[in-house]
C-alpha cells in the first residue's frame, strides 16, 4: 500500500532510468556492511542540474590550488576549529527517533576520531603510526538555532521521508544555513546496501548547493549506543570526511576491489600519503593491492576496521574549512560560534518531558517519565501527584499510581546558570479495572465531546485541531457518531481513539468486538489506513486485529471530492473482530482505532458493541427486531420499545456497570410484534450508566441507560 521504495521516489525525484544507483553490484562489497552512496548522489544531482556540474568543476580546481597551498604554508601547529551541529532527526515513532544520549555519542565519536584520541589509534600498524593526523576539528551542539531561540542541537521531525532518506527529506525538515552550521539528517532508511551519503565542497558550490548541503545517516549508524554498534559508529567519520572533501581511498568512485583501480581506473584520492589501493571491503591489515601496504585502517576506506585519517587527509580536510568554498569557512567564525551558542556555558533554557507509554494506565500499573531538557541539566526534581513515588531526582523514574484519577506532574531542572520548570496538569489518567461489564453498546449518544482524561480519549499528539470528535450531524442509529476529518488532516496524521476498560475474565471463550463506519476516498491518490488495536495490559501492550488500507476501506463507491457525510444506511459498513482469544479475557481488556489520513476523506464510527459470543447481539439476530430507550438519560422513569419476531419467554432486567440486576421490570410471556414497558426508575437510583438487559429464550440483547 505504501509506496515507500526509496528506489522509486528516487528516480521519480532525479529523472534517471530505472536502475538503484544504490545498488552495490560490486562483487567484493561484503553485504554485511552498508557503504557510502555519495558518488552516486551526485551524480544524480547532476543529471537533474546538468548546469551545475561545470561549476562544481570549476570550484574544485580552486579548492585543489587553495589545498596545495594550505600543505605548503601550513603552520606546525593548526588551531583547533570548532564547528556547530544540528542533527535532524526524521522519524514516524519508531526506534529511529533516536535519544540525545545517542546523538551525543555521534558527537563524542567524532571528536576522537578527528583528534587522533580514539582508544585503538595505538593500534594502528606501525607502517602508518608515523603519519596518523589529527585534523583539530572540535563538534559542538548548537545551542541557539537560526531564529536565535535556544536549542539542544536537535530537530525532530515527524515525517513519511524517514523511509526515503533523499532531497525529499531535507525539503520536509528545513535545512539550518550551511554558513552557520553542519546539518546532519538521520532517518530509518536510505537505499539498499546504504548507510549514509553527503556531498563534496565543490558539488554543492555556490548559492544552488545551500538546500543540498549536508549529511544524511540510518538512524543504526549513528554514535555506538542505542540503535547503533560501536563498529558502525565511524560512519559518521567517513562522511564528515567527504563533506570536508576527501575522497574514498581508491578514488572518486563507489566501486572498492576492482583490480583497475590500481591503473587509475578509480583515480586518485588527492592525497599524497594514502597509498595506491583497490579498496578494501574487509579488514587485511596486511593487504597489499598496488605494490605496497594499503592503509587498510583508513576512515576513507570500506574496511570496517578503520581507526585512522592520514597527515594528508588532514591538510586537505582544513583546507577546505578554511575555503569559501560552499561557505566552509564561515562555520568556525568567532562570530558563528557565539550567533549559535557553542563558546557559552550551557544555560537551561528548556523543560520538559515524555513518558514511555501513553498516560492512560490502570490502577497500580507504573510509567517511566524521561527527563529531555536542555542544556547540561545537573540536578531535577519530579513532583508526581497520586504516584509512587511522590518525588524523586532522578533522571529517568518509574512511577506507580494506585488511585483512580487524573494526575499532574511537575519538573524542575537546574544548574549553575539557572533553572526552568514545567507542569504538565491533569497528564496521567488512573483508570479502575474493569470499568464496564459485558455486554458493552456504545452509540456515542450520550457523550458530549471525546475528552482528553474522558472514558473515551483521544490522542492527538501534534496538537491539531483535527482529531476524533462527536458530531450530531451524522449517526447510523440515535443523533450523534464519533469521527476523524481527514478531509482537512496533514498527511500522514494518525488519530487515535481509545475505550475504557471492560471486564472479559468471565468469559468461557472468547469475545466479539463490532462496529460501523464509513469512509470515502478523496480522488486517486487517497491513501488512508484504518486500524483496530486490542490490550489486554490497560493498553501497556497493543495487538493489531484489524487492518484496512485504501483498496477497502471506502464504504462507498467512486470518490468525493468534497467533505464526506454518509446520507444512508447504505453507506456504512460493519466490522466484526471475532479473534478476541482467550488470553485477552482480562479486567483491563481495551480496544484503540486508529486513522491515518493520506490525502483522503473522513471516518466515522459508530454502534460499537463488545460482548459474549454465546449471547445474542440486537443488531444482529433475528429474533430481536428492536430494542429502543426513551428518554434517554432518563431521571424518573424510561420507555423500551422492544420488537420480537416471535413468542418467547422474556426476562427484562437493569443491572449496573458492575452486572449487578437492580430492577426487574417483566418476567413471563411476550407475544411477537411491538412492546413497549415502562420503567420506574426512583432516587435510590444513583446517576450514571445503566444497561437493560433483555434475556430471551434464544440469547441476552443489551442497550445503555444513563440515569441523571
Amino acid at each position: 500500500m505504501r509506496k515507500f521504495l526509496s528506489l522509486i521516489l528516487f528516480v521519480a525525484a532525479f529523472a534517471l532510468g530505472s536502475t538503484s544507483i544504490f545498488a552495490q553490484e560490486n562483487e567484493f562489497v561484503d553485504p554485511g556492511h552498508l557503504t557510502c552512496g555519495q558518488h552516486e548522489v551526485t551524480e544524480a544531482l547532476f543529471q537533474k542540474y546538468p548546469e551545475q556540474r561545470e561549476i562544481a568543476k570549476q570550484a574544485r580546481k580552486q579548492l585543489e590550488v587553495e589545498t596545495e597551498k594550505y600543505s605548503a604554508e601550513k603552520d606546525t601547529e593548526d588551531e583547533i576549529l570548532i564547528i556547530p551541529v544540528v542533527f535532524h532527526i526524521v522519524h514516524q515513532g519508531g526506534e529511529e527517533n533516536i535519544s540525545m544520549e545517542q546523538v551525543q555519542s555521534a558527537i563524542d565519536v567524532l571528536n576522537e576520531d578527528f583528534n587522533a584520541a580514539n582508544s585503538d589509534i595505538n593500534d594502528v600498524v606501525d607502517e602508518f603510526a608515523d603519519i596518523v593526523g589529527n585534523v583539530e576539528f572540535e563538534f559542538r551542539l548548537a545551542k541557539i538555532d537560526p531564529d536565535g531561540n535556544c536549542t539542544n542541537g536537535i530537530n525532530r521531525v515527524l515525517s513519511e521521508t524517514t523511509n526515503e532518506g533523499l532531497f525529499e527529506m531535507k525539503d520536509a525538515t528545513g535545512i539550518w544555513d550551511r554558513s552557520s552550521y553542519l546539518n546532519i539528517w538521520t532517518c530509518r532508511q536510505i537505499g539498499e546496501g546504504t548507510a549514509g551519503y553527503t556531498f563534496i565542497p565543490s558539488t554543492v558550490s555556490g548559492a544552488f548547493g545551500q538546500a543540498y548541503d549536508g549529511i544524511v545517516l540510518l538512524h543504526n549508524y549513528v554514535g555506538r549506543i542505542g540503535t547503533s554498534t560501536p563498529v558502525r559508529s565511524h560512519a559518521l567519520s567517513h562522511e564528515v570526511g567527504h563533506w570536508a572533501n576527501l575522497e574514498h581511498t581508491w578514488g572518486t568512485s563507489n566501486s572498492p576491489g576492482l583490480p583497475s583501480n590500481c591503473s587509475g581506473g578509480g583515480s586518485s584520492d588527492f592525497v599524497s600519503d594514502t597509498p595506491n589501493t583497490v579498496g578494501w571491503t574487509s579488514c587485511d591489515l596486511g593487504g597489499s593491492t598496488c605494490e605496497s601496504l594499503d592503509n587498510v585502517e583508513n576512515f576513507m576506506d570500506y574496511s570496517y576496521c578503520y581507526k585512522m585519517f592520514t597527515e594528508g587527509q588532514s591538510n586537505r580536510m582544513r583546507a577546505a574549512m578554511n575555503s569559501s568554498i560552499a561557505q566552509r569557512n564561515q562555520l568556525h567564525t568567532p562570530a558563528n560560534l557565539a550567533e549559535t551558542g557553542v563558546l557559552e556555558p550551557a544555560e537551561i533554557c528548556f523543560a520538559d518531558f515524555v513518558l514511555d507509554r501513553d498516560p492512560k494506565i490502570c490502577v497500580g500499573q507504573e510509567i517511566e517519565f524521561d527527563d529531555i531538557s536542555y542544556n547540561d541539566v545537573e540536578d531535577r526534581v519530579w513532583t508526581f501527584e497520586g504516584g509512587i513515588p511522590a518525588t524523586s531526582v532522578e533522571d529517568n523514574p518509574m512511577v506507580a499510581y494506585g488511585t483512580p484519577g487524573v494526575y499532574s506532574v511537575t519538573l524542575t531542572v537546574s544548574n549553575a546558570q539557572g533553572e526552568e520548570t514545567i507542569v504538565k496538569e491533569n497528564l496521567v489518567t488512573v483508570l479502575n479495572e474493569a470499568e464496564y461489564a459485558l455486554p458493552f453498546e456504545e452509540s456515542f449518544e450520550n457523550i458530549s465531546e471525546i475528552e482528553e482524561n474522558g472514558e473515551w480519549v483521544d490522542l492527538n499528539p501534534d496538537g491539531s485541531n483535527i482529531s476524533w470528535k462527536i458530531t450530531d450531524q451524522v449517526a447510523l442509529s440515535g443523533s450523534q457518531s464519533v469521527f476523524v476529518q481527514g478531509r482537512s488532516n496533514t498527511d500522514f496524521q494518525v488519530e487515535t481513539l481509545e475505550s475504557p476498560t471492560f471486564d472479559l475474565s468471565g468469559l468461557e471463550d472468547n469475545a466479539v468486538l463490532s462496529f460501523k463506519y464509513a469512509h470515502a476516498r478523496r480522488n486517486a491518490g487517497s491513501d488512508d489506513l484504518f486500524r483496530v488495536r486490542i490490550s489486554r495490559n490497560c493498553g501497556e501492550n497493543w495487538n493489531l486485529r484489524e487492518t484496512r488500507d485504501i483498496d477497502e476501506l471506502p464504504t462507498v463507491s467512486g470518490n468525493v471530492g468534497g467533505q464526506f457525510y454518509p446520507n444512508s444506511d447504505d453507506d456504512w459498513e460493519e466490522v466484526v473482530i471475532d479473534n478476541i482469544s482467550s488470553i485477552f479475557l482480562t479486567t483491563e481488556f481495551r480496544v484503540r482505532f486508529e486513522f491515518t489520513s493520506v490525502n483522503g476523506n473522513n471516518i466515522f464510527i459508530d454502534d460499537i458493541n463488545i460482548y459474549d459470543p454465546n449471547t445474542l447481539s440486537v443488531d444482529n439476530n433475528d429474533v430481536v427486531k428492536e430494542l429502543t430507550l426513551f428518554p434517554n438519560p432518563a431521571t424518573d422513569n424510561v420507555r423500551l420499545r422492544l420488537e420480537l419476531s416471535k413468542n418467547q419467554n422474556v426476562r427484562i432486567d437493569v443491572v449496573d456497570a458492575a452486572g449487578r440486576i437492580v430492577r426487574s421490570p417483566f418476567q413471563g410471556l411476550m407475544t411477537a410484534g411491538t412492546q413497549n414497558i415502562q420503567i420506574q426508575l426512583d432516587y435510590s437510583l444513583t446517576p450514571g450508566m445503566y444497561f437493560v438487559r433483555m434475556t430471551g429464550e434464544e440469547g441476552v440483547a443489551v442497550r445503555k441507560l444513563i440515569v441523571k
